[in-house]
């Protein structure tokens, strides 16, 4: 079986369906994203999970949720959920700022206008580039083992429907 690429949810309020694909489907699909409201592109309502199901399930997308992350560990929850990223975020932003500070010391001996300039562009960037790369090794390194050791997928958008 591939990975589906869109999926459909309905919205229960309404009752219109809403075809979801992408980066978005793919979040909405992981319980562990956190997420806790979704769109209907029918009303243009953003609601809660709970008022919205899979196409072709019972239960809602909160249900769903509820679910697997029942099959988790708690501490594996703490890592793998939005403590354990934000973490990760934190960390990158950290190492970034601090190489961004580095780089402007490194300009003082241009003048203190390069220095001044140079160094917030660098620190901006820097910060930028590890919140990026925290993101990344979170997922990569957290959140992928914990969704093959628990849920025995390689990708979220296939427990969708299961």
């Amino acid at each position: 079986m591939g990975v589906p690429e869109s999926f459909s949810y309905i919205h229960l309020p309404c009752g219109q369906t809403t075809v979801i694909s992408g980066p978005e489907f793919e979040s909405v699909a992981n319980p562990l994203s956190g997420i806790e409201t979704t769109l209907c592109v029918h009303c243009e309502m953003q609601d809660d999970v709970a008022q919205f199901r899979w196409e072709g399930a019972e239960e809602t997308i909160a249900e769903y949720y509820d679910r697997l992350l029942a099959e988790i560990p708690e501490q594996e929850l703490e890592r793998a959920g939005r403590p354990g990223m934000f973490k990760y975020m934190s960390l990158g932003g950290v190492a970034g700022l601090a190489l961004g500070v580095l780089f402007a010391i490194a300009l003082s001996r241009l003048g203190p206008i390069a220095a001044i300039v140079g160094g917030l562009i660098a620190t901006l960037l820097m910060t930028t580039l590890g919140v990026l790369l925290g993101f990344m090794h979170f997922e990569k390194k957290v959140v992928v083992p914990v969704v093959k050791e628990y849920w025995n997928v390689d990708d979220v958008r296939l427990l969708v429907g299961r």
